[in-house]
Order: structure tokens, then C-alpha cells, then sequence
């Protein structure tokens, strides 16, 4: 059985100097040349060796290198020929091969260490005078420095000054990105969050970025779409359902109810000349009071109980909005009163201003921005914006999941967006002691 060489192939280096008992350099050296010529070139570069010929030993392993088809196999082979033939012209040219070879198997392997490998060869081509391959595998490590230190030894004038812009360049743009992501953080952080929007998207526009992916995926993720929401005012959590005119069915309606008995859109609640108006949509199974169809549209007056289809129960009443936002003597002073709808269906209960809802000086409402939906808060002119965490907000600004907004510093919590978004079962409002509604 033939003995295998710990630097990866089979020859018979070891053991073979003792075995032939060549008398003379002279003679082994010509017998290394016989064992050449008739192709045994792992017994010709032994002899070569036995014979004190380093140069000539690398010069026949790097000729075994160049018949070795596996590239991991022939990097060994050179690494033994640099070994041999260490300090001769061939042991050099056979480090630079192995270099080389080493170089062209780590840029073609994927893995976490290809960065850290590279830089290695990249320090063994630089060892060897390989300037050029050596600039190319610390560029692909991402180490500048080393690239342009290396293009210095080896003259490129014109590759060191296109690597310089290119790196000046690179640092911009990185300057860039990172004031972008410390601008979206900061209008997410004041409740401008179309601002921050349409800012990553205009950068994204220009080129990919997956950290300005991740701001924009974290802001939509949270954003308030409408018209169903849940906030909590004064403490108070509550259902709301925002639009001047509001749509009830069991699909592709405002407030939806999974019935088959009611139609898609199948009731719907509006105003008209100040007062709040319901009608049904012409409905096949159509909507009862007190047993009779109703038809047209019908004031609430102090409230209605209808069945719809005849039978999903649904109570609508008036229900009055206090303006005051707070317990301050300007809070009181600001007084009025605005009339919502209570609506009760399907286990569960919405309040519906059919306007904006109104929160002390704020007005929410439900707004579009091409394909976004946003719940907008604009404070009137005139009037102070609310504060969030350390921050006075702007007039508008656009509400998500975890927002708590106070009318003054250190103040109670006036406006809460719950993280969870999911209204409570059902409760009755209350005034807040200080005015709220």
C-alpha cells in the first residue's frame, strides 16, 4: 500500500532516500532526471532533494501541480514546492502560485469566515509581491486600508486614485444612510410618519438598503389604517369608527359583521343637514323597525333598535363628545359639545362621530395618501399641538399602535393608542372629571 504524504498526495518522499542507496549527488541527480523523463515525478523530486537540488525538487513539483486537477490538492502541492525550494527563484514562484491558488478557492467559497480568510490571503499575496491580486482580495474583505496600502507598494496610480474617490464616495453615501435612519427614528419619534415615509421610499428608490426596509416595515407595521380603531381617551378604551358617512354589512364595509343574513354593505349611517340619518341599501332582506320595513332614509332622533334581515339586532343612539380635553381651567374654558352615534352590533359596541373625532382641541380623522391609510390628528390653528414623551408635536401628525399623547408636560395620558389595538367588550362612556369626554 503506498504511503500517503501529509501534505496531501501520493509519493514516496519519505522513506525513499533511505530505500535506494544512491551513492553520489551526481549519480542520484541523474537518476531524478531518468525518473522525470519517464514521468515519476514524485520519485524525481525525492532524488532531486537526496541530491541537494531544492530548485530542481520545486521546479518538478510544481510540473506534478500543473497535472493535478483537484485545485485544493494542487495549492498543497505548491505549498510543499515553496517549502523545498525555499530561498530559489522556483521555491518563489511556487509561494506565489500557492497564494494565487489559495486566493482563487476563498473568493469562490461562500461562508462567515470568507472575510476573514480573504484578508489572510490577501496578507500572503502581499508577502509574495502579488500587489494587484492582493489590493482585489482585501477589497473583497472590505479592508480599504490594506487596498490602498498594497496599490501604494505596487504603483497603480490610476487604481489607487479610483479606489480613493470610490471610498470617498462610499463614506458620503454611508454618511447619508446613517443620517436618513437617525431622521426616520426622529420623525417616528414626533409622530410624523408620512414625513419618514416618504423619505426611506425616495432613498429606496435609488438603491436597495434592507436597514431602511426594516425602519419603513417597523412604521407601516404600527401605522392606525382606519376607520376601526381602539383608543383610549381619558383612560377610557373605546371602539371608534371614523368617516363623515359609515357603512355596515357582513363584506367591504366600515363596520363588518360576518352574518350571511345581511348583505355586503347593508346599512348605512350619515348625516344630512346636521342630523344623523340611517337607511338601509336596498337589501333583499331589507331592515326592520319594530317589525316594518324601513325604507329612505330615517332619522335616530334619541335612538333606534332595528333588526336587520330580521335578524341581527342593532341599537343606534345619539351620544354627546365633550370638546374639553383636560382638567386645566383652560380645558374647561374651551367647553362645546359635539353629537356622535353609539352603535351596537354583533356583540360588539363603536362609537361614530361622522366627522371628526373630536379630543379636546384635537380632531382625528381618516385620511389616504395613494395606497397608505393613515389616522391623522391635526390640532386647529391656534391651538396647542400635544406632547409626546419629550416632544411638542406638529399641527399634524399621523397616530400608531404605542402613541400617548398629553396636553401638557408631565400631564396625564389624554390620548392612548393601545399597542394591542383590540377594543374591550363593550362599556358605556363616561365624562372625565375634568371635562373629558
Amino acid at each position: 500500500m503506498k504511503s500517503r504524504a501529509p501534505w496531501g498526495y501520493d509519493v514516496r518522499v519519505f522513506g525513499l532516500f533511505d530505500r535506494l542507496g544512491i551513492g553520489n549527488g551526481k549519480r542520484r541527480e541523474a537518476k531524478a532526471r531518468k525518473l522525470e523523463l519517464a514521468g515519476d515525478l514524485d520519485g524525481a523530486a525525492a532524488l532531486y532533494v537526496d541530491a541537494e537540488r531544492p530548485d530542481e525538487a520545486a521546479r518538478v513539483l510544481l510540473l506534478r501541480a500543473d497535472a493535478e486537477a483537484d485545485p485544493e490538492r494542487r495549492m498543497v502541492i505548491c505549498a510543499q514546492a515553496a517549502r523545498v525550494g525555499e530561498g530559489t527563484e522556483v521555491g518563489s514562484e511556487a509561494r506565489r502560485r500557492k497564494a494565487r491558488l489559495s486566493f482563487d478557492l476563498v473568493r469562490s467559497t461562500a461562508g462567515g469566515a470568507m472575510h476573514g480568510e480573504l484578508s489572510r490571503v490577501g496578507a500572503e499575496l502581499e508577502e509574495v509581491g502579488e500587489w494587484q491580486t492582493a489590493a482585489e482580495a482585501y477589497a473583497l474583505a472590505g479592508d480599504q486600508e490594506a487596498e490602498i496600502r498594497v496599490l501604494k507598494e505596487a504603483g497603480d496610480i490610476d487604481r489607487l486614485e479610483e479606489r480613493l474617490r470610490e471610498g470617498t464616495e462610499k463614506a458620503r453615501k454611508e454618511r447619508d444612510r446613517e443620517h436618513l435612519l437617525r431622521n426616520l427614528r426622529d420623525m417616528d419619534a414626533i409622530a410624523e410618519r408620512r414625513r419618514a415615509l416618504a423619505a426611506a421610499e425616495a432613498w429606496l428608490e435609488r438603491a436597495d438598503d434592507e436597514q431602511v426596509e426594516l425602519e419603513v416595515d417597523r412604521i407601516r407595521s404600527r401605522l392606525l389604517a382606519g376607520p376601526d380603531l381602539t383608543l383610549e381617551v381619558w383612560g377610557v378604551r373605546q371602539r371608534f369608527v371614523l368617516g363623515s358617512e359609515l357603512t355596515i354589512g357582513r363584506a367591504h364595509a366600515d363596520i363588518v359583521v360576518p352574518s350571511s343574513a345581511i348583505s355586503r354593505q347593508h346599512l348605512r349611517l350619515y348625516r344630512e343637514d346636521g342630523v344623523v340619518m340611517v337607511e338601509d341599501i336596498g337589501t333583499r332582506n331589507g331592515t326592520m323597525l319594530a317589525g316594518a320595513k324601513i325604507t329612505g332614509g330615517l332619522p335616530i332622533g334619541e335612538g333606534l333598535s332595528l333588526d336587520l334581515a330580521g335578524r341581527v339586532p342593532c341599537r343606534i343612539e345619539p351620544l354627546s363628545l365633550r370638546r374639553a380635553g383636560g382638567g386645566s381651567p383652560e380645558s374647561k374654558r374651551r367647553g362645546g359639545v359635539d353629537t356622535a352615534v353609539l352603535l351596537e352590533i354583533g356583540g360588539a359596541s363603536y362609537v361614530c362621530p361622522l366627522g371628526p373625532l373630536v379630543v379636546g382641541e384635537w380632531r382625528i380623522t381618516d385620511a389616504h395618501d395613494g395606497d397608505t391609510r393613515f389616522v391623522v390628528l391635526r390640532t386647529p390653528k391656534g391651538g396647542q399641538p400635544p406632547i409626546m414623551g419629550s416632544y411638542r408635536l406638529a399641527h399634524e401628525i399621523e397616530l400608531c399602535l404605542g402613541d400617548e399623547l398629553h396636553e401638557e408636560r408631565g400631564g396625564d395620558v389624554v390620548l392612548g393608542v393601545p399597542r394591542d389595538g383590540q377594543a374591550m367588550a363593550p362599556a358605556p362612556l363616561r365624562s372625565h372629571p375634568g371635562g373629558g369626554w
